[in-house]
């Protein structure tokens, strides 16, 4: 490599992503890896939601609230969730609050103590600690969601959206 023009010309090819390889040299070799994505595919819960794609490259918020609809919210709702979603938790699926004076508000969604015996009532959660976990929180979110609507005519009460 003392000619300078393959020096140049080399420097040029690499800058670009390019190498050859001396002669008589193998090129490595590369190990194809599989990953199991299955594991973190969520069917959604019912045939009247979208399906929507998760987005990795997207906010946290954003890809919480496209979960979300694939758990069952309606898709209309989305914007509302994910403002309440970034209000409350800061999109941070493990956020608890110690100063919720039923026993701490946990999760996405910031559900607190006062939900915990309904949720366990109805197979939703086994022990508040599982609120931390964001598919369960999101679901929980949405039974309270539909109680609120239900008997209110309005879901968004306990997140104190009016």
């Amino acid at each position: 490599m003392n000619n300078p023009f393959i020096l140049i010309g080399s420097f040029v090819l690499a800058l670009f992503g390019i190498t050859i390889l001396p002669e008589n040299t193998a090129a490595p070799t590369v190990t194809p890896t599989t990953i199991n994505v299955q594991q973190y595919m969520i069917e959604p819960t019912t045939t009247t939601s979208s399906t929507l794609f998760i987005d990795p490259y997207a906010s946290a918020c954003e890809q919480f609230s496209a979960l979300a609809v694939n758990l069952g919210w309606p898709v209309d709702q989305r914007t509302v969730l994910e403002s309440i979603i970034a209000r409350e938790s800061n999109c941070n699926p493990s956020a608890f609050n110690r100063k919720d004076p039923n026993g701490g508000s946990r999760g996405l969604m910031q559900i607190n103590g006062f939900w915990n015996s309904w949720l366990i009532e109805r197979g939703i959660i086994n022990k508040p600690k599982d609120l931390l976990h964001a598919d369960t929180n999101l679901r929980a979110g949405l039974e309270i969601y539909k109680y609120g609507l239900n008997r209110y005519g309005f879901g968004w009460g306990p997140w104190s959206t009016k």
